[in-house]
Order: C-alpha cells, then sequence, then structure tokens
C-alpha cells in the first residue's frame, strides 16, 4: 500500500495518455499539496530540528513531530500575537496624543 502512495506522488507516474479528465485533475491536486508541504517539512527539518529523531522506541518519531508541529504553532501564534501587540500600543499612542488635556501637559511641561 505504502509503494502505490508514493507512485500516485512520483513525477514519473504524472501523465499518462489512458488518464480520464477526473484522475488528471486529482493528479494536479496532489502535486499542489504536496509542492505546498515540502516547504513546511524543510523549515520544520532545520529550525525545529526534525532531522534527528531525539526520542526511542516505536512512538519516539511520533512524539518528535507532535513537538515540532507544537513549536511550528506555537510560532505562528506569537507572530500573531506580536502584531495584536504593536497594533494596540499605537492606538494608545493615537488615543494618547491627539487627546488637547495631554497636548497641553506635553507643551507646557509637567511640574
Amino acid at each position: 500500500m505504502r509503494n502505490k502512495r508514493r507512485e500516485n506522488l512520483h513525477p514519473k507516474h504524472s501523465k499518462k495518455k489512458k488518464d480520464t479528465a477526473y484522475q488528471k485533475q486529482t493528479k494536479r491536486k496532489k502535486f499542489r499539496t504536496r509542492a505546498a508541504i515540502e516547504p513546511i517539512i524543510g523549515h520544520l527539518k532545520t529550525d525545529f530540528r526534525l532531522a534527528k529523531n531525539y526520542f526511542l522506541g516505536e512512538t519516539g518519531p511520533q512524539i518528535n513531530a507532535l513537538l515540532v508541529a507544537t513549536a511550528w504553532n506555537m510560532k505562528k501564534m506569537m507572530e500573531l500575537l506580536k502584531q495584536k501587540i504593536i497594533f494596540l500600543f499605537y492606538k494608545i499612542q493615537i488615543m494618547l496624543f491627539s487627546n488637547p488635556v495631554f497636548k497641553y501637559k506635553l507643551n507646557s511641561g509637567f511640574c
């Protein structure tokens, strides 16, 4: 079963004259999915040390992949949180500097 899955995604088996339009469309979709996933796997291997398995046993690779996926998702969430915090500070700054009382105190001095 494993080899059949690989044959469907392998470039050698991409075009056949006897393929129907539906089969061609299905193969294109699989190639697009693979093309979208491969760069992510490359980043996981380099950035999150997925290239080497540090856990022993049958469940070791599963644990390693789960930890890497968790780290990837947390990294994405931190980037979103960072953008939201920057936006919030920008809004607070606009509110403070547009307030006339604050402008008066800023020009005259706080003391």
